[in-house]
């Protein structure tokens, strides 16, 4: 199953696919896919030969707790009623990989009301990643959508808030 989450521009976008269900330390796991992909582009105001060059990369093998995919699930529709910063660590203890999404305010990114920056942290022993761009309120609940479309029938459901046009 699959989900996703745009950037508010457009130019990213984070896609997961749930491989498999697994246990461990009889914990309730899922094995990820999570891929990054980025359109080449030129920000207004800077020129040409400074664009950002396209990108995708693939982390072919992340595993998360269930559960703390279901508070992820949670986050992102309290967020839609509050938009309140979060923080989730999804990765199980004693794991010798970390994997951490955000939303919220970031000083080095152009965030705004209702625009926040999303960022996810995987860090292993071998490999240390960090993804943000800037998301809305449409990018968020397109995420929750299809996260809660992938996680199926014992994800947590929750009325969908209405989204403020502020």
């Amino acid at each position: 199953m699959n989900f996703r989450l745009p950037s508010n521009a457009g130019y990213d976008t984070l896609e997961g696919v749930i491989l498999r269900p697994m246990r461990i330390h009889e914990e309730p796991c899922l094995l990820l896919e999570l891929r990054n992909t980025g359109s080449a582009f030129t920000p207004d105001g800077v020129s040409a030969d400074k664009a950002v060059e396209a990108h995708a990369f693939r982390l072919s093998q992340v595993v998360v707790l269930r559960d703390r995919m279901d508070e992820l699930l949670d986050q992102l529709h309290h967020w839609q009623l509050t938009q309140e910063d979060f923080s989730v660590d999804l990765e199980p203890e004693g794991h010798e990989a970390t994997c951490t999404v955000e939303v919220g305010m970031r000083d080095d990114m152009e965030c705004g009301p209702f625009k926040p920056a999303f960022t996810l942290y995987y860090s292993s022993v071998k490999t240390r990643v960090e993804v943000t761009f800037v998301v809305d309120p449409s990018c968020l609940l397109e995420w929750a959508e299809t996260l809660e479309q992938a996680l199926g029938p014992s994800a947590p459901k929750r009325s969908r808030p209405p989204i403020s046009s502020r």
